[in-house]
This record gives C-alpha cells, sequence and structure tokens, in this order.
C-alpha cells in the first residue's frame, strides 16, 4: 500500500502573512484560500494549511527535501 503525505495544520497569528512569507522563501506558488485555511502546496503536492488562532504557538519542526543549488537559493531569499 501506499501511502503519501497530504497536508499539515500550522497555527498562526496571521495565516495569510505565515504562508506568503513560506511560499515566496520556497519559490512555490502563492498560496491560496480553503475554508479557514491558506495553503501553500509543495511540487509533490502536499500542502502546508496554515489557519489563523490566539492560542499558545508551539515551535514545530518541519524539513523539506532540496537539492544543494535549491537550497542556496532560498538561504539567498
Amino acid at each position: 500500500m501506499a501511502i503519501d503525505f497530504n497536508h499539515t495544520i500550522l497555527p498562526a497569528r496571521d495565516s495569510e502573512a505565515s504562508a506568503k512569507f513560506l511560499a515566496e522563501m520556497l519559490g512555490l506558488p502563492a498560496p491560496r484560500r480553503w475554508g479557514p485555511f491558506q495553503m501553500v502546496t509543495t511540487e509533490n503536492g502536499a500542502n502546508l494549511d496554515y489557519m489563523d488562532t490566539g492560542g499558545e504557538i508551539r515551535p514545530q519542526h518541519y524539513a523539506f527535501l532540496v537539492s544543494e543549488a535549491e537550497f542556496d537559493e532560498i538561504f539567498a531569499r
């Protein structure tokens, strides 16, 4: 059975600004709204869904697999 990662929900104080920042930094398409979420879609179709929250935001860790050249481009932004 093949299992693919589909999405995760990320709490944010400003979901629109947070999603825009990530998309621009990683060179991904602009976020799009879907219900209460601002969705950033990666090239493999996985979504990072930002959702506004007034509650506590705890640190989280996400790792993206990119080439050395892509890393340098992202770091330069």
